[in-house]
C-alpha cells in the first residue's frame, strides 16, 4: 500500500479524486466509509435481480448505463481502504451479465481512467460530457433497438446540481428500466433555505417541479424531507414509475449516524419494487434495517 495522508476534507480535487494514485497507478475517488453501504445495497440488489434479468441477459439485451461513474474505484478516506466503485461492480458479475453498458462523467480524467480500467470486451462506450445533454441521444439510439432489452440505470451524483429530472423523462421513454437513484439529503439540507428565495433553481430542476416551495416554509427537520420525496415519488409516477409509491428509500449515514442520502429504487415494473423493498430489510451489519 502506498503512504497515503487522506485525512483532510481537502484532499480531493474538484471531482472527488485522491491526489495519490491507486495500487494500479490510476485516479481513485476519495470517499467516506459510509459509501461501502451504498454498494452493499447495489450488490444486494443486483444478486436478488438476478433471475429476471438472466431472460434479457442470455439473449444478449441487458444493458448498464451509469451517468456519474467517476474513476471506477475507491479509496475510504481514514482506513485507505482501497475498493472497487459502483461501475465496475456492475460490469464484473459472473452471473446475468450486462452485455452492452454506456458510461458518463463529466471529467475527462475520470472516462481516460475508466477507459484503461475496463476492457473493451466488455462492450462498453464511455463518453464524456454532462450526462444531462448526453442522454437524449443515447436514449434515442437504444429505442432504435428491435429487440426486448431490459436497462438497470446507476444514478450516482454528489448533489442535486448533477441531476435534471429532465434527465429521467428522458430515461423513462425505455420500457424496461429499473434506476436506483441516489437522493443527496445533506447537499439539500446545506441549500434549501436560500433557495426557497429564489425562482429556478437547482432543486427546481431536480425535483420536477416548483412546488415544494408552497409547502416547505412551514416545516422543520426530517419533515422537510419526507415533503421532498414525496414529492419526487409523485412527479416520478407521472412519467410512468406507477409503483413508485410502494417503494421504500433506505438512508445512507455518515459516522456521525446523520443521514446524507437516500437510495430510491424506481421502475416500471411492480416486481423490481417488491424485490427492493426485500433487499433492503436486511442493513450491511447483518441485522433487520430499521430505514422505514
Amino acid at each position: 500500500m502506498k503512504n497515503r495522508f487522506c485525512k483532510s476534507d481537502n484532499c480531493k480535487d474538484d471531482n472527488g479524486n485522491c491526489p495519490i494514485l491507486g495500487l494500479d497507478n490510476f485516479l481513485v475517488q476519495c470517499l467516506g466509509p459510509w459509501v461501502e453501504d451504498k454498494y452493499y445495497y447495489l450488490e444486494r440488489y443486483l444478486n436478488a435481480s438476478c433471475e429476471a434479468r438472466r431472460k434479457f441477459s442470455d439473449k444478449g439485451n441487458a444493458v448498464f448505463i451509469d451517468l456519474f461513474t467517476g474513476p471506477g474505484k475507491c479509496i475510504i478516506k481514514d482506513s485507505c481502504k482501497e475498493i472497487d466503485g459502483g461501475v465496475l461492480r456492475v460490469l464484473n458479475r459472473d452471473e446475468a451479465k450486462f452485455n452492452e453498458s454506456f458510461l458518463f462523467d463529466i471529467s475527462k480524467d475520470n472516462t481516460d481512467v475508466l477507459g484503461k480500467r475496463i476492457d473493451r470486451n466488455y462492450n462498453r462506450h464511455i463518453s464524456l460530457g454532462d450526462s444531462n445533454s448526453l442522454i437524449q441521444n443515447l436514449v434515442s439510439d437504444l429505442l432504435k433497438h428491435r429487440y426486448k432489452r431490459y436497462h438497470f440505470i446507476f444514478i450516482d451524483p454528489f448533489g442535486p446540481e448533477s441531476l435534471k429530472f429532465s434527465t429521467l423523462i428522458e430515461l423513462t421513454r425505455l420500457e424496461r428500466i429499473d434506476m436506483l437513484i441516489h437522493f443527496p439529503i445533506m447537499a439539500i439540507r446545506r441549500n434549501w433555505k436560500s433557495w426557497v428565495k429564489k425562482e429556478n433553481t437547482i432543486l427546481d430542476d431536480f425535483l420536477g417541479t416548483k412546488e415544494w416551495r408552497d409547502k416547505i416554509s412551514s416545516l422543520s427537520g426530517g419533515r422537510v424531507f419526507d415533503l421532498l420525496i414525496n414529492i419526487y415519488k409523485r412527479e416520478l409516477s407521472k412519467i410512468g414509475c406507477k409503483f413508485v409509491f410502494d417503494l421504500k428509500p433506505v438512508t445512507i449515514k455518515n459516522t456521525k449516524n446523520a443521514p446524507l442520502y437516500d437510495l430510491i429504487l424506481v421502475s416500471k415494473n411492480p416486481l423490481a419494487q417488491k424485490i427492493w423493498n426485500t433487499v433492503i430489510n436486511k442493513s450491511p451489519d447483518g441485522q433487520k434495517s430499521f430505514n422505514f
